[in-house]
């Protein structure tokens, strides 16, 4: 019997040009409109990388480093596929299979108007919510003119330019803008670079270490064009179209067996709306959206591209592609006291990738065999309030269907091993349901309680199904085309308060996962501890855990916060072979403290951030023992006049260095025993300057 869904949990804060960062409680979900938080204005961050400031500023999601630029994000211990990342409401999938290029990537600092995010499985509106959702708004055009131009400069050779225009009146309004960035690679705190750090863990002479002549490598370029129109043909009705296009060159991942050579992005996303139009229809939308990524990667840098390393054979480079496309259509009503919503969308992703013999470009064999995911679901949403309890209710049902269009590729036809690991399985199709039930108690004006119990669903994706890593007669990574889909049943509770000048919340989960898809290597029988492959299998686990937060105004233009949290998770079932029961990827706990000042035209904070040591780790799969950490950050800000705002920070005071990301082999690191793992910078200073005209 499935069960049903629940949490939303987080704070809310404001950055970088009005940027809103919102936390949203599981009781504020529950209101009619987009719920309205304390806001605190942070004014300004590096505007490097969205996993960067996500980290900063909350303890419950964890960045996954693996450059400058393109990391990853673990939110409550989940992470990957576990977690939607939405743009304008639409999907974005990358192509590496190696994460180098996540859904947290595609989207420029600059272009973003609010931040989302939703803890649980309790996201019944889109497809494969399984541990949270994180929902990214760009910036809306104006009525009138406005120009704006953003310089930033930073540490290790960061540069960036920004511009950004819009213009209209009531009816037609449209923004266009473009930056373009760049940044040497970033040392950490023992003054090792990017490339340093590969050499420092694998030495000069592993395939996989980088070639003295490419060491003072660039660690990136970028540049981004973005645009929205926004058209009002009456009171009631209103269109929206938007497009986005990024392309990143020569990215260096010192921790991967390779770097991106280019990654291309394009997406458009449309959305019309009907208010009001009859009596059971308080707001109807249609919208649609697609994305597509282009990403090339390669050992050109390293080792493996010299022909003495690799026995004479020409290096090898990856072209993957991965696009999204799919639309929705859902309308609110009242009825019998209850505001109801109904819905239903469809979507097909799809996954193709090969490795090629260089400069020739010759096909090596088939990596993701062109592999289609056609979802469509529905959805209704209810939400009754009853005095001071307020009660919702979620379901969605979801039918998907998998298939492997490639397997009969000529590179892996004739290849016995592959060909009967996927012999009669090329398809897969799922049927699921994911539902949520949630109460909120409002004790009186200033204090709340709530509760939620909820299912998410997510479906295996063709990387765990089909990948095909097969080298020399050996696996190297292979897809399990017998995955089941992952479930999540989940349990939130919590408290909020407003106690004068102190607001605190408190809240605690317990996520039961069945069949959850879990990355694992195996070496079995083998005594050579470097020689394995990597796998997908389907595991029974629990995370559990929870968070605080609490900010204090001391008077008009001081004011202190503070939050935590923490989570645990472990396997409930072994995997064969092994014996280590902690989960990977689960961070430990993290903290954050500030004192800021603000009046108005002058900002100014200091900031620790803080993780205890990494004790409970998957030993395994390739994880290990990690040292706690503590950072200090300053920032300030000054509005010179009307049109111009300067914001000075240093991130990392101190030079530490730290790391606060794991080596799980689920990453595809580099190494069997002792993948590379790579740290945060060290310090970093940045000016950010605005102009507005």
């Amino acid at each position: 019997m499935n069960r049903f869904l629940l949490s939303i949990a987080l704070s809310s804060l404001l950055f970088a040009q009005e940027v809103t960062l919102e936390k949203v409680l599981i009781q504020e979900e529950l209101e009619e409109t987009s719920p309205t938080l304390q806001q605190e204005e942070l004014e300004f961050t590096r505007q490097q990388d969205l996993a960067e400031m996500l980290s900063e500023l909350l303890p419950e999601i964890n960045i996954v480093r693996a450059s400058a630029i393109g990391n990853d994000i673990v939110l409550r211990g989940f992470k990957r596929d576990d977690i939607n990342v939405l743009i304008d409401g639409a999907k974005i999938y990358g192509a590496c299979p190696n994460r180098m290029d996540p859904p947290a990537m595609h989207v420029s600092a600059g272009e973003i108007e609010s931040i989302l995010v939703k803890e649980g499985p309790f996201d019944v509106e889109n497809f494969g919510s399984l541990g949270g959702v994180v929902e990214v708004k760009t910036k809306e055009p104006k009525e009138g003119k406005e120009s704006s131009i953003g310089v930033r400069v930073g540490s290790f050779g960061f540069k960036k330019g920004e511009f950004t225009t819009s213009g209209g009146d009531e009816r037609f309004k449209f923004l266009l803008g473009a930056s373009r960035e760049s940044s040497e690679q970033y040392e950490d705190g023992d003054g090792r670079t990017l490339v340093e750090q590969n050499w420092y863990q694998l030495g000069k002479k592993d395939p996989y270490s980088y070639q003295e002549k490419y060491k003072d490598l660039d660690a990136y370029h970028r540049g981004v064009v973005w645009g929205k129109t926004v058209f009002t043909p009456t009171s009631n009705q209103e269109l929206k179209l938007s497009f986005y296009s990024d392309k990143a060159t020569d990215v260096l991942y010192p921790a991967f067996q390779m770097d991106a050579q280019l990654d291309k992005t394009l997406m458009v996303n449309g959305e019309y709306l009907f208010k009001e139009l009859a009596p059971y229809s308080k707001e109807l939308s249609f919208s649609g959206y697609y994305s597509s990524v282009k990403h090339d990667m390669g050992t050109e840098f390293r080792n493996a591209a010299l022909p003495q390393v690799m026995d004479g054979k020409l290096y090898r480079t990856h072209h993957v592609e991965s696009y999204i496309k799919g639309g929705k259509v859902k309308n609110s009503f009242d009825a019998a006291d209850i505001l109801w919503t109904v819905g239903a969308d469809v979507s097909k992703r799809n996954w193709n990738g090969i490795c090629l013999s260089e400069p020739s470009k010759k096909p090596r064999q088939v990596r993701i065999p062109d592999v289609d995911t056609d979802n469509g679901g529905i959805f209704l949403k209810a939400l009754k309030n009853l005095d001071r309890l307020t009660l919702k209710f979620g379901v969605r049902y979801d039918k998907t269907d998998i298939e492997a269009n490639n397997l009969n590729d000529p590179t892996i036809a004739n290849v016995p091993a592959i060909q009967n690991h996927y012999k009669n399985k090329t398809s897969r199709d799922f049927k699921n349901l994911s539902a949520n039930l949630v109460a909120d108690y409002r004790v009186n004006d200033d204090i709340s309680v709530y509760f939620g119990v909820g299912q998410g669903v997510r479906v295996p994706d063709a990387q765990e199904l089909y990948f095909i890593g097969y080298m020399k007669g050996n696996w190297t990574r292979k897809g399990n085309p017998d995955l089941k889909e992952s479930k999540n049943q989940e349990v939130d509770l919590g408290v909020s308060a407003n106690l004068g000048e102190l607001s605190l919340h408190a809240g605690a989960f317990y996520s039961k996962l069945k069949d959850y898809i879990y990355a694992y290597r195996s070496n079995v029988g083998n005594a050579d501890p470097n020689s394995y492959y990597l796998t997908w299998t389907n595991i029974d686990a629990h995370i559990y855990g929870g968070d605080l937060g609490a900010n204090y105004s001391l008077n008009d233009y001081l004011f202190l916060e503070g939050s935590l949290a923490y989570q645990r998770g472990e396997k409930d079932d072994l995997i064969p072979n092994q014996k280590d029961k902690d989960m990977a990827m689960i961070p430990p706990l993290h903290a954050r403290v500030a004192l800021s000042y603000s009046d108005g035209d002058d900002f100014a904070m200091i900031e620790g951030l803080f993780s205890s040591d990494w004790e409970d780790f998957d030993s395994d799969n390739g994880e290990r023992a990690i040292d706690g950490w503590s950072v200090i950050n300053l920032k300030a800000s000054k509005r010179i006049n009307d049109e111009v705002t300067l914001n000075v920070g240093v991130d990392n005071v101190f030079d530490e260095t730290y790391a606060t990301n794991n080596t799980y082999v689920g990453r595809a690191l580099i190494g069997a025993r002792t993948p590379v793992l790579i740290n945060e910078p060290g310090r970093f200073w940045y000016a950010n300057l605005n102009v507005r005209f």
